[in-house]
C-alpha cells in the first residue's frame, strides 16, 4: 500500500510576492523558490485575508475568514476551539511539526498572561521544557518576536550556545545604519541566527521521522523589519541598484482618511506602524531594500537544505510542498513603510506555489486567498474537508476557478474608522471602508500599483456598483457557518 503523502509547509513574514525570481524580479536571489516553483503550480494572484500578520495567519491555518475565526486583528488569541489543519491532519494519524514562528498569541506581555509565545514569560524560563500540543503540533520550536533579538525555544537556545553576544545597532557590523528604518548590519554570528537554527531543527525532525507521515510547517520570521540581515548576506546586494518604489506625488490625497493619516503621521502604532518617512530616500530607501532582500537570499538558502534533506531521504516524490508569506511590506510604494490595515497590493499580494507530485507544474493567473490552501492540502491527502472550512481549494491552471474572487477584511485597534472590506475580481479592486462612508476603487489593467483612486469616478460608478454588490455578498459568504451551540435552545 502506497505512504500516505506527507506536507511541507514553507512560510515567511512580511514577504511581497514581487521579491522572486519567478515572479518576474530580475535582481531577486531564489534559485531554490525558483526552481520549486517550475516543478508546481506557480499562483501569480494569490492574496492575504488581512495585511498584517495574526489575522492572515489564522485564515491560512484554519480555512476560514476573519469574522468566522475570530482574531480580526493583531493582539487577540486564536480561539482553541478552532479546527486547524495541522489538527484535522493529526486525527487522521500524520505526525505534526512546527520550527519557527507561528504567532497564533501575542508576544507582548499583559496582566494575567498565559500567552504559550509571550516574550516575558520565554525570557523569564516560565515556558522552559514546554514543547506543545499546541493548535494541532504534537510539537514545535517557537522563535518569538523579530530580528537579533527573537526568543522562544530558539531564545533559550542561543543563550546557551552563544551567551553574551553584543547585538543591536550599537554593537552592528560596520556600515551605515539607519536606525529610524530599522536597518543596520547585524552583529549576529551566522550559525546563531534563527533562519538557520529554523532550517537545522527541520532537518533534525526529518532524520528522526517515523513511519508515520508527517505535517511540517517551517515557518521563517523574515523578512519583517527590522531589516538586519547578518554576514555574509547583508552585502549580497550592497553594489545593486534598485528601482525606485511604486509611488507618486500627491496620490494618498484622492484616497479615504487613513492613508491622509499616515502621510502625516502614525495611525498605525498597533498595527504594523505603517507611515511616511521623509527620510525614507537615497542610501537609506536602497540599504533597507538590500537588506530585505539579503534575508529573503538567506531564506531561500535556508529552504535549499531542508530541500536536499528530503530528496537524501527519498520523500520528494511522496511529499506536497507549500512557499507562502502571510502579507508584505510596502517598502516605499505609496510612500509608506512597514504595514498596517491599508487593503493595497503590496500588502496583500503574496508569493504561493504548490508542488504536488500528483498535479502537472503550471502557472495560475486566477485570484485566490489564502483560506483556499487548507481545503487544497486536505483534497490532495485524500483526507475531507471539515464543513467549518470557508475556502475553495486553489484553482487548476487552464480550469475555470472555483471562487472568482479574493476577499479581503481588516479591523483595527487604533480606530473603528479604519476597518474596511475588500474584493479582487477580475480587473478590478475595490474597497471600502464602512465608518467613513469611502472606499477605493481601481483599474489594475491601467494602473496596476493602485495609485489612482476612480471610487467618486462618475464614469466608474456602474462598475463600483456592480462590485459594491459582489462585495455583500462575499461579506456575507465570510461570516461563520453555524454557531457552536452548548444547547438548541
Amino acid at each position: 500500500m502506497m505512504r500516505r503523502k506527507n506536507v511541507v509547509i514553507f512560510g515567511t513574514d512580511q514577504q511581497r510576492a514581487d521579491s522572486l525570481g519567478c515572479m518576474g524580479n530580475p535582481l531577486a536571489r531564489t534559485p531554490h523558490l525558483d526552481a520549486l516553483a517550475a516543478r508546481g503550480v506557480l499562483y501569480r494572484r494569490h492574496y492575504a485575508a488581512n495585511p498584517v500578520c495574526m489575522p492572515s495567519r489564522a485564515s491560512f491555518i484554519t480555512g476560514r475568514y476573519l469574522q468566522a475565526h475570530g482574531l480580526v486583528d493583531n493582539g487577540i488569541f486564536l480561539p482553541e476551539t478552532e479546527l486547524t489543519m495541522p489538527e484535522v491532519f493529526l486525527r487522521h494519524g500524520y505526525a505534526t511539526a512546527s520550527f519557527g514562528k507561528l504567532h497564533f498569541q501575542t508576544f507582548k506581555p499583559y496582566e494575567g498572561d498565559v500567552s504559550m509565545e509571550s516574550l516575558r514569560r520565554w525570557q523569564a524560563g516560565e515556558l522552559d521544557g514546554w514543547e506543545g500540543p499546541y493548535y494541532g503540533f504534537e510539537r514545535v520550536g517557537l522563535t518569538v518576536g523579530h530580528g537579533e533579538r527573537c526568543h522562544g525555544h530558539y531564545g533559550r537556545w542561543r543563550e546557551k550556545h552563544f551567551p553574551g553576544l553584543k547585538l543591536g545597532a550599537d554593537h552592528a557590523q560596520a556600515g551605515e545604519k539607519f536606525v529610524a528604518f530599522s536597518s543596520y548590519k547585524s552583529n549576529l554570528p551566522l550559525d546563531a541566527h534563527y533562519s538557520i537554527w529554523i532550517a537545522r531543527q527541520a532537518m533534525e525532525y526529518l532524520d528522526a521521522a517515523g513511519e508515520r507521515p508527517f505535517y511540517l510547517n517551517v515557518s521563517f520570521p523574515d523578512p519583517h523589519h527590522p531589516f538586519t540581515p547578518p554576514a555574509p548576506w547583508h552585502s549580497v546586494f550592497a553594489d545593486v541598484e534598485f528601482p525606485p518604489p511604486h509611488a507618486r506625488e500627491g496620490e494618498n490625497e484622492g484616497k479615504p482618511k487613513p492613508y491622509r493619516e499616515a502621510m502625516r503621521g502614525n495611525p498605525f502604532p498597533t498595527d504594523g506602524g505603517a507611515r511616511f518617512f521623509p527620510g525614507l530616500a537615497g542610501r537609506a530607501y536602497q540599504q533597507v531594500v538590500a537588506h530585505t532582500y539579503a534575508m529573503v537570499a538567506l531564506i531561500d538558502d535556508c529552504i535549499g537544505q531542508v530541500l536536499r534533506k528530503l530528496e537524501s531521504k527519498g520523500w520528494m516524490q511522496d511529499t506536497v510542498l507549500v512557499f507562502t508569506s502571510d502579507h508584505g511590506d510596502f517598502l516605499g510604494d505609496h510612500h509608506f513603510l512597514f504595514k498596517g490595515q491599508l487593503p493595497c497590493r503590496s500588502l496583500l499580494h503574496i508569493p504561493l506555489m504548490v508542488v504536488d507530485p500528483d498535479v502537472p507544474p503550471g502557472i495560475s493567473d486566477e485570484v485566490c486567498s489564502n483560506v483556499d490552501v487548507m481545503p487544497t492540502l486536505l483534497a490532495s491527502c485524500g483526507l475531507e474537508v471539515p464543513e467549518t472550512v470557508q475556502g475553495v481549494g486553489l484553482p487548476s491552471p487552464g480550469c475555470p476557478p472555483r471562487r472568482d474572487y479574493a476577499f479581503v477584511a481588516g479591523w483595527s485597534k487604533a480606530s473603528h474608522e479604519f476597518h474596511h472590506y475588500s474584493l479582487y475580481k477580475d480587473r478590478w479592486r475595490l474597497t471600502v471602508f464602512p465608518n467613513l462612508r469611502d472606499g477605493e476603487l481601481y483599474d489594475l489593467a491601467d494602473d496596476s500599483w493602485e495609485h489612482k483612486n476612480l471610487f467618486h469616478a462618475s464614469a466608474c460608478r456602474a462598475v463600483r456598483d456592480g462590485l459594491m454588490e459582489e462585495l455583500l455578498y462575499a461579506v456575507g459568504a465570510a461570516e461563520p457557518r453555524r454557531p457552536r451551540l452548548r444547547s438548541d435552545w
